[in-house]
């Protein structure tokens, strides 16, 4: 074994001790479903890690963070009640420590009063659910990466809440114009997206610009001149080329109304093969653009999504001029991500664990993880709990919430309680909901993904090849990302190639080819994430990054010096699709996750499941009116709807 292997290894092992302790926390589980007393000695120990954001090893959804849930989930679990109340009453209890759950927090305080008292309960051993924040140090230098949820989406079109809440924050989203250097690919002659052909498929590894729209890519002036280098046959190359001519329409002759139908209700792949006259060769290659973004390929989604995507072969159908003329820049990116607004509203609610005042200074503001639960704080953040049973008292006047805590089974009382977990765990956690309400909270299946912070030694091999950003049709990672080039508040991105440098890895265990409906392939890459360990990951990643940049001198045993994985087995929010469901169905409109989230008594829904749709604004959104709802109509603040654009894949 390689001295780097060696080095990896025994990180590998060292990170893995936290997950050993939270292991033995959890050792008493069966025993507590089985109704048996649990002395506190038995529990496990009392697993907290230091400084969560510098975890490496296998993030997001971690060892320790599921498995309560999951027996209760997926094995019928059924946890014992305490004997009684361990834990005081609290005005408002939130259950999930994400965005919509901090968010509803911070709009209960404003309105309900700063003496509000109020507990954020969380399974994670850190706070922001999806938006997660890894910190990497090297030779003395801290990188700062996205292990979930990225960017603020086009903020123009939030909602007036979402915005005044982002405002209340101190976030100046015009800010980004500066702090994002949208040329700085460009000026190291890395501005484009690579496609990268690895041996397994394609018999040779090789890297070539990509001739067609691919992310943030400059897709080449000449297609041909890329395409010569395509390692596929005459065949695939020419049917490709016919494809990217901006005057070819393949539905001529049919009026916009017929071209709207067929493209909501034909996959992508069906179109190309039907209307585009490709072979398979060519569906291949184009199946895996969107599944960084989707968790499932073009098999899954309407070829509409394509258009929206401009994706070979809808340049000429003439379906661009209902797009908006003017589109908001994609740079509205902390150096963490969301992380960055979750960490500036726990700053809100407890001052003392986040020093500083600005957006800014909240990129290098270490969170003190002591001052999260103290008992004199109005709000509260207790982390590594997770709630097992949501039920209002008799007379419907509190709720009591039991949740389990380093192997021991609490309860907490709230006046109010916010479930600002995902949606078809609700039903698990509160049998009392009507059963129509259940059943449209288990339609919801949420996209499995996995992203992977690779923090490498400097990235000199892509400059070599002209891309920042490489697609892999067929390899593991569907997207290698180089990080935004983000600068702020102190925080300096990578100022040259030789620099270090953080590269986004994502994984999509789509289940392409199988007939498999979105929900279905969702289901199916859950169990896949769940079953590949640490190594796996690492192990693919270094494989597939040899292959792709090893002709330009890239060494991974040298250059890689780090990978952390972050997980999501329920990730993206389910965002209706018009192959499979109702055509009415849309984010801004009707849908089952309208009869999913309607408030029961004192108990409100509030996360992007509840939005239908995967955006920073629907978490908001979704935290602000579980608010409004549970306030008596003297103290509510009126919201905002607001509106969002309706997702590509709900119609052209």
């Amino acid at each position: 074994m390689s001295e780097k292997e060696t080095d990896l290894k025994r990180r590998e092992f060292v990170n893995g001790l936290a997950a050993i302790s939270v292991s033995a926390a959890l050792a008493p589980a069966g025993r507590l479903m089985a109704g048996e007393v649990v002395p506190a000695a038995d529990a496990g120990p009392h697993y907290r890690p230091e400084y969560p954001p510098g975890l490496s090893g296998l993030r997001g959804s971690h060892e320790g963070s599921f498995e309560v849930a999951h027996s209760l989930a997926l094995n019928g679990g059924k946890w014992p009640s305490p004997a009684r109340q361990t834990d005081p009453t609290y005005d408002l209890v939130v259950v999930g420590g994400g965005i919509s759950g901090l968010t509803a927090a911070s709009r209960y305080r404003q309105l309900a009063g700063d003496d509000a008292r109020i507990l954020i309960l969380d399974n994670h051993d850190d706070f922001g659910g999806h938006a997660k924040r890894n910190e990497f140090t090297l030779d003395g230098q801290t990188l700062i990466g996205f292990g979930g949820s990225q960017t603020m989406q086009s903020p123009g079109d939030y909602s007036k809440g979402a915005r005044e809440l982002l405002e209340g924050l101190g976030v100046e989203v015009a800010n980004f114009l500066e702090y994002f250097d949208q040329d700085y690919y460009r000026q190291h002659g890395a501005e484009r997206t690579g496609v990268y052909f690895d041996k397994a498929h394609y018999g040779v590894d090789r890297v070539v610009a990509s001739p067609f729209t691919a992310w943030f890519n400059y897709p080449t002036a000449d297609p041909a001149v890329q395409l010569a280098e395509f390692p596929i046959s005459e065949v695939a190359r020419a049917q490709l080329l016919r494809l990217l001519k901006p005057d070819v329409d393949l539905l001529a002759g049919r009026t916009r109304a017929e071209k709207k139908r067929i493209l909501s209700t034909t996959s992508y792949e069906d179109f190309l093969r039907i209307y585009g006259k490709v072979n398979d060769e060519v569906v291949l290659l184009l199946r895996n653009l969107p599944t960084a973004a989707d968790a499932v390929g073009y098999d899954a989604l309407p070829a509409s999504y394509a258009v929206y995507y401009e994706a070979p072969g809808t340049a000429g159908l003439g379906m661009g001029e209902e797009e908006p003329e003017t589109e908001e820049p994609y740079i509205h990116h902390f150096p963490d991500g969301n992380a960055g607004v979750a960490r500036l509203l726990v700053r809100q609610l407890i001052p003392q664990a986040l020093p500083g005042q600005t957006m800014e200074d909240i990129v290098l503001a270490r969170a003190n993880y002591d001052e999260l639960d103290r008992p004199s704080n109005p709000t509260r953040i207790r982390l590594q709990s997770t709630a097992v049973n949501v039920a209002h008292s008799g007379a419907k006047d509190f709720v009591d919430v039991d949740y389990v805590q380093y192997g021991q089974t609490r309860r907490v009382r709230g006046k109010h309680v916010i479930l600002a977990a995902y949606n078809q765990m609700i039903p698990n956690l509160c049998p009392e909901l009507p059963a129509a309400q259940k059943e449209a909270l288990a339609f919801q299946e949420k996209a499995p993904i996995v992203y992977s912070n690779v923090l490498l030694r400097n990235w000199r091999a892509f400059e070599k090849l002209g891309v920042n950003q490489v697609y892999s049709p067929q390899g593991f990672c569907n997207a290698l990302w180089l990080d935004f080039p983000v600068s702020m508040g102190g925080y300096a991105f990578t100022s040259d190639p030789d620099q270090p440098i953080l590269l986004h890895a994502v994984y999509s265990p789509n289940q392409p080819g199988q007939g498999l409906n979105m929900r279905e392939q969702f289901r199916l890459g859950r169990r896949e994430i769940y079953r590949l360990e640490l190594s796996d990951y690492r192990r693919a990643i270094r494989d597939q990054l040899a292959g792709a940049l090893g002709s330009a001198g890239f060494d991974p045993e040298r250059d890689i010096a780090e990978i952390t994985v972050n997980r999501w087995p329920h990730g993206y929010a389910y965002t209706y699709n018009s192959l499979y469901d109702d055509p009415s169905w849309s984010a801004s409109g009707s849908g089952p996750h309208l009869a999913a989230r309607a408030p029961h008594h004192r108990i409100s829904i509030a996360n992007s499941d509840s939005h239908a749709n995967a955006y920073l604004d629907s978490a908001i959104d979704a935290g602000l009116r579980a608010v409004e709802e549970q306030l008596p109509p003297g103290k509510r603040g009126g919201v905002g709807r607001g509106f969002r654009p309706p997702s590509p894949a709900e119609g052209a």
